[in-house]
């Protein structure tokens, strides 16, 4: 499938009535393309950035979009975090693929390797086969219907909840724009062989356009947050010194509620004082 990505602002897309409900994301790797960032609204997940883009036509040939700027995000009179929602809520509406790497390989990890390797099919099927070789009951892939740019389906909450319900807490090695690889955290995987196995498949098997991170990252299906593996360390301190500032909060708030129901049980006493006083005086 062709797919065509245009950078231009035009007439019949500046109405944002007539175009919020093709408002799609696309997950990028940010340091790469920071200077197609200049100019676009974005949002920064870790070492990522959700672009916006405008599905203008989709086929089984070809898909055309175009990418929403700074300067048609004020045409629209949005904000960032709308066209966010828009897209997420966008999403929804489109089916995902979430699959067994065995399943799905031959129409997404071949499709990610670069042409300039000069592979020919039974040669990437060779290499993708050494990456997942022994691993194909425990990696998943996620993407959508179309293959492309699939790899945005891992922002959607929901989808994360639905493959968590299914396999549990996960990690995601979010090697390529066009899918992410999924694999249950109860597969029994350390991290450095995950940290590994992305950079491996970023260097043998995705062309440096389709690279999204090198990094792993892991879903709590509980707290409902993607974060990057290599800061769990830091996200717990983070999370414990919320807490404590919490219940700061919570103590500050609970002494003036006392102090508050103290004063009101001395006024009520003191009114009750003086209706005795009267009471005694009118006798």
């Amino acid at each position: 499938m062709e797919y065509t990505n245009h950078d231009m602002d035009l007439s019949k897309i500046t109405d944002y009535d007539s175009i919020k409900d093709k408002i799609v994301c696309k997950l990028i790797n940010e340091e790469a393309n920071e200077e197609f960032l200049q100019d676009k609204p974005y949002t920064k997940i870790e070492d990522m950035a959700v672009v916006y883009q405008i599905l203008l036509d989709k086929s089984e040939e070809s898909i055309t979009c175009v990418n929403i700027t700074d300067g048609l995000m004020e045409e629209y009179g949005v904000t960032v975090e709308e066209l966010h929602s828009r897209a997420l809520e966008n999403m929804e509406k489109q089916p995902y693929v979430f699959k067994g790497i065995s399943q799905i390989v031959d129409e997404v990890i071949y499709g990610c390797i670069p042409t300039e390797q000069n592979m020919d099919r039974n040669e990437a099927g060779k290499s993708a086969t050494q990456v997942i070789e022994d691993s194909q009951d425990t990696i998943f892939v996620l993407t959508n219907n179309t293959m492309l740019n699939g790899a945005a389906e891992i922002l959607n909450d929901n989808t994360r909840q639905e493959i968590a319900e299914k396999i549990g807490d996960f990690y995601v090695i979010p090697s390529c724009i066009h899918e992410t690889i999924i694999i249950p955290k109860d597969a029994g995987m350390e991290l450095d062989e995950l940290e590994h196995m992305v950079q491996e498949v970023n260097y043998t098997q995705v062309a440096p356009d389709e690279r999204l991170s090198d990094q792993v990252y892991e879903y709590d299906a509980k707290e409902h947050e993607l974060f990057r593996s290599d800061r769990a360390g830091e996200r717990v301190k983070q999370k414990e010194e919320r807490k404590e500032n919490g219940h700061e909060r919570i103590s500050v708030k609970d002494k003036l509620a006392e102090k508050k129901n103290t004063v009101l049980e001395k006024n009520s006493e003191k009114e009750h004082k003086k209706a005795e006083k009267k009471k005694e005086a009118s006798r």
